[in-house]
């Protein structure tokens, strides 16, 4: 069973964040970042199909969008992302989540 608490403070660490609030639940998005409530709520369908380093790599993309105040995925973001990614670790996560979408047949986009 994946720790969240444990990746949490994993992801404090590396984007230097004082706290995250995440929740689960149920819904077509692999995850997404509330920006009035400033809380990350992640797919609960995909939790048993990741890795406790792809989850990692999920809150920190949605933590980046946090950090540089954008909702889509430009070089603002691709540049924060790369500073803690290299290019070949994103295409590994984004491989590993795609895999997980096939798994639970859940109808949604890639990060």
């Amino acid at each position: 069973k994946i720790d969240i608490e444990k990746i949490k403070s994993r992801v404090m660490d590396l984007t230097k964040v004082d706290s995250i609030k995440i929740i689960t639940k149920k819904m077509k998005a692999i995850a997404y970042y509330n920006w009035e409530k400033d809380l990350i709520v992640i797919n609960e369908n995909i939790l048993n199909n990741i890795s406790e380093e792809c989850l990692t790599y999920i809150i920190i993309h949605e933590i980046i969008h946090k950090l540089t105040n954008t909702r889509g995925h430009g070089a603002k973001f691709l540049n924060k992302l790369l500073s803690i990614y290299s290019m070949n670790e994103i295409t590994k996560y984004e491989m590993e989540i795609y895999s997980a979408i096939q798994k639970v047949n859940l109808r949604t986009k890639l990060l």
